[in-house]
């Protein structure tokens, strides 16, 4: 369970074996420990020293999320020690099997993306001729990583995000064209967001960020050395590079979902500076739906398990295709 500690004034302590939850300095709420696998901070408030200690021992990572979708910080039990997965990780990238990660995740996210397109044209029969035509197009660019030798990623890796950003500007025309106008969703503009859908899509991910990140972290992987992104200091490219198999399924569905059926309203939007925040309404609404999402379940490898299950699948299924024990196949899924 993702636990989410909302609002202001609330504070986390232990209680024996139990995560207790205190808003203004009386006990709310109270969690088993051993149901608890992670837990988010989106208002303000304090944790206790002892507090911290269970979840370290237990291996529960704590993040906080603010009003911009940045994760401002990020605490985890001692680093896993496993060496030699980060030996491989380092290795590969003198090697093709950096290069083919890098086309994988791409790979996934386009057919993911053509997924999502095809589903919308389904659902619009009378009127889908321009969602076929950006499927299509998507689909095309797709096409065009298989004529890409696999090669060290630093060699291929302009090529590999070249054809990414063609797919993703033909799949946010798709995506803005099922959206109302008074929500002024034009194109994705990333980090800094002007528009409700954007402040929505950037909160969205930056919660799905901390699945992803456990899924590394747990799996000995190296969160700072990607194979898609490049390094930069301070930049955790592994797990950008992850993410990309997963944010059309988890979030941009749950996004389109909110709004289109008028879950929220334009007003609950106000600027907070150069940037538009979301109110407290969307933000609860919003966090209730993916964890909602990240905890159903659908038929993978034969199995019916939830999103959250494949996400921490995935990053183990990396650490072995480093060390050589199986095949990378990035996560998709087929309208």
């Amino acid at each position: 369970m993702k636990l989410i500690v909302d609002g202001f004034g609330k504070s986390i302590a232990k209680k024996d074996n139990q995560i207790v939850i205190k808003e203004n300095g009386v006990e709310q709420d109270y969690f088993r420990v051993k149901d608890v696998s992670q837990i988010l901070f989106t208002g303000k408030g304090s944790i206790t020293f002892d507090a911290l200690k269970l979840l370290g021992d237990n291996n529960i990572d704590c993040a906080s999320i603010d009003w911009r979708g940045r994760v401002n910080y990020r605490l985890t039990s001692p680093d896993n020690k496993n060496a030699v997965v980060k030996k491989a990780q380092y290795f590969a990238l003198l090697d093709n099997k950096s290069g083919y990660l890098a086309k994988s995740f791409i790979s996934a996210k386009i057919e993911n993306q053509k997924s999502l397109l095809g589903t919308l044209a389904k659902s619009r029969v009378e009127d889908n001729d321009f969602l076929i035509e950006k499927r299509v197009n998507v689909n095309e660019n797709k096409k065009k990583l298989y004529l890409i030798n696999d090669k060290k990623s630093e060699e291929i890796r302009s090529k590999v995000m070249g054809i990414e950003g063609q797919a993703s500007a033909e799949y946010w025309a798709g995506f803005a064209s099922v959206i109302e106008d008074k929500w002024n969703f034009n194109f994705r503009s990333g980090k800094g967001a002007d528009d409700p859908v954007n402040a929505l899509l950037n909160y969205g991910y930056a919660i799905l960020e901390n699945d992803i990140w456990k899924s590394i972290y747990l799996a000995g992987l190296d969160p700072y050395c990607g194979f898609l992104h490049s390094e930069r200091y301070g930049r955790a490219s592994l797990v950008y590079d992850l993410i990309e198999e997963f944010r059309q399924q988890i979030v941009d569905k749950v996004v389109l979902a909110i709004v289109n059926r008028n879950q929220i309203s334009v007003d609950d939007f106000e600027y907070n500076g150069d940037f538009l925040a979301i109110g407290e309404k969307s933000r609860k609404i919003l966090i209730g739906e993916i964890l909602d999402k990240l905890n159903s379940r659908i038929d993978f490898n034969g199995k019916n398990i939830k999103y959250s299950d494949i996400i921490m699948h995935q990053g183990r299924l990396m650490a072995k295709f480093l060390l050589g024990d199986a095949e990378y196949i990035g996560f998709s899924r087929r309208w």
